[in-house]
């Protein structure tokens, strides 16, 4: 995390290459502090959004914007807050690393959008907020020399922060991070919440990778289960749920869709299925905690609602009309069979092929056209 103003044109799994983009969000609204919960939230592979006003954006990465040199670069996505505070000093933590897979300017608005990737493992990192604060000075006053004495949260040039990661998705990685985001007020009462790649089929299954899209992609056939952890800093009594949320038409929920949030930590599963289509559709799953707001609003950091969710295409199985087709047509050819055959064939053997036809379209019409 030198400064730089060029960066490699690394593509995939970028684990272990040093990022040349830095984008701040912070706390002077609530949607950016809830980005921050979003980054954090986010399965391995999907894509969020962060905007900013260009006279944010340091001009070397406005020009990388506008050649499309930009897409494809590692960034690391970071929050600071309090940074014009004389009395407390900046707060910085380093949240997630992604990469850029899009950018563009409107108006005087500039876009990125990010694949989400590695968590930033902060084992090396200060965890009181004393030392975070001072870390955060630090880095404020770096950065502004790194660019030239102006202030951008989105910039090509930064300090190096030295974070020494662990490729994979980590449990023990997120825990860091939203451990140190829990000593800013900001946060000291929110809910952190992680989503694992979802996994597909029965048993132990297979993970389902999310696409450059950011989408998963289901056959009509598949089951999925989504588990999502959640961890606070303190326990507050004020009611909060989990929920898992889909279209509710072409994926729709196979397990209960709501959790009642009772404890500091835990870990819960969502079951999930999609229709039986007859074409390709798609659909969005998402993952909600927030406050109950049957209870009434909640104030502080305990109010900020974590949302997360990816688009899932549910694609019709190929293998699965074939087959359905193929014992349809054995069946109708069977049970019309004994007609074909006339009356000179023996009676058994008439009734035994009508048998089977008639077993094969309840086959093709019930068993195969119904989702496992």
């Amino acid at each position: 995390m030198t400064a730089a103003t060029t960066a490699p044109q690394a593509t995939g799994h970028m684990s272990g290459v040093r990022p040349s983009v830095l984008l701040l969000s912070s706390n002077s609204r609530r949607r950016y502090a809830e980005d921050v919960l979003k980054a954090l939230a986010l399965p391995r592979g999907a894509i969020i959004q962060f905007r900013y006003e260009t006279d944010y954006v340091a001009g070397a990465l406005q020009q990388a914007i506008a050649n499309g040199s930009a897409v494809g670069r590692r960034c690391l996505v970071a929050f600071l807050a309090d940074r014009e505070s004389p009395e407390t000093g900046p707060f910085v933590v380093p949240v997630r690393f992604a990469t850029v897979v899009a950018t563009a300017c409107v108006a005087d608005m500039a876009t990125f959008r990010l694949r989400v990737d590695d968590y930033a493992n902060l084992e090396d990192f200060p965890l009181t907020e004393a030392d975070i604060r001072a870390k955060g000075g630090w880095f404020v006053d770096r950065l502004a020399e790194a660019n030239g004495g102006r202030w951008y949260p989105a910039t090509t040039r930064f300090p190096d922060l030295h974070l020494h990661e662990r490729p994979g998705d980590d449990p023990g990685a997120w825990l860091g991070v939203a451990r140190r985001l829990a000593r800013h007020p900001t946060y000291r009462t929110s809910y952190f919440v992680r989503t694992e790649e979802p996994l597909l089929g029965r048993g132990r299954g297979r993970t389902g990778t999310l696409d450059a899209e950011g989408r998963l992609h289901l056959s009509d056939g598949d089951s999925v289960r989504m588990r999502v952890s959640f961890y606070s800093d303190g326990y507050t009594p004020a009611p909060k749920r989990l929920v898992c949320a889909t279209d509710g038409t072409f994926l729709k929920i196979a397990s209960d869709d709501s959790y009642d949030v009772a404890s500091r930590y835990d870990t819960v599963e969502f079951w999930l299925r999609p229709e039986m289509l007859r074409f390709d559709a798609l659909a969005r799953v998402g993952i909600t905690l927030a406050a109950d707001t049957r209870a009434g609003p909640e104030p502080g950091g305990g109010s900020l609602t974590t949302s997360a969710g990816f688009p899932v295409v549910v694609r019709r199985s190929r293998s699965r009309l074939l087959t359905r087709v193929s014992a349809g047509a054995a069946g109708a050819v069977l049970v019309a069979l004994p007609a074909v055959l006339g009356p000179g064939v023996e009676l058994p053997l008439r009734v035994l092929c009508a048998v089977c036809g008639a077993a094969l379209l309840a086959v093709a019409n019930i068993v195969i056209s119904h989702a496992r």
